[in-house]
């Protein structure tokens, strides 16, 4: 890899982490405020325990569980929207892009499948942010906080349904890709 590309790599690095960070202090800190003010520590413990069982579900279980296999669904959802604003996302890519013109996110067939593997990684992470999110709503509904539940379960479906969906849409994507160079 020579300079220019490590340069160009720790760019892009640098603007993903910085979306990452936006949008995670976006859904955190509010969370992270409710569990301070209103959630004794030992429930908090159960529900990360319980939240972390997600790591355990096979890939392909989360294929059962896919909103489609046609990315039409995930279009008329908004999804196309979100993915600029996201890790990876057009927003990251077109600015990389109109500052190194020559910058491809992938570069071969084998670059390609590993972005599967990928996306099979952030969407476990975003199910076990999602039930220790759902687990805290419901704590603040049984709590008699609606207000907070509400809260919460917008922080939810921003932070993590719709980054699992944009996983979704990408498989199809890339899946899609692989087969047109399949077909060459």
């Amino acid at each position: 890899m020579s300079n220019e590309q490590k340069k160009i790599q720790q760019r892009v690095i640098l603007y993903n982490q910085l979306i990452n960070f936006f949008w995670s202090i976006i859904a955190f800190v509010p969370v992270v405020y409710f569990c301070y003010l209103h959630m004794p520590l030992k429930l908090l413990y159960i529900f990360s325990g319980i939240s972390c069982l997600v790591i355990f579900l096979p890939t392909s279980w989360l294929n059962k569980i896919q909103l489609s296999q046609s990315s039409d669904a995930y279009k008329k959802i908004g999804i196309r929207f979100i993915k600029k604003y996201t890790q990876d996302g057009d927003l990251v890519n077109r600015f990389i892009k109109k500052q190194h013109p020559q910058y491809k996110y992938v570069e071969n067939k084998q670059a390609i499948k590993k972005l599967i593997g990928k996306s099979y990684m952030q969407e476990k992470f975003h199910y076990i942010v999602l039930v220790f999110f759902i687990c805290i709503m419901v704590y603040a509904i049984m709590q008699g906080l609606i207000g907070w539940a509400i809260f919460i379960g917008i922080s939810n479906i921003i932070y993590n349904l719709y980054p699992i969906f944009l996983q979704q849409y990408n498989r199809i994507r890339i899946n899609y890709l692989l087969q047109r160079q399949a077909n060459r």
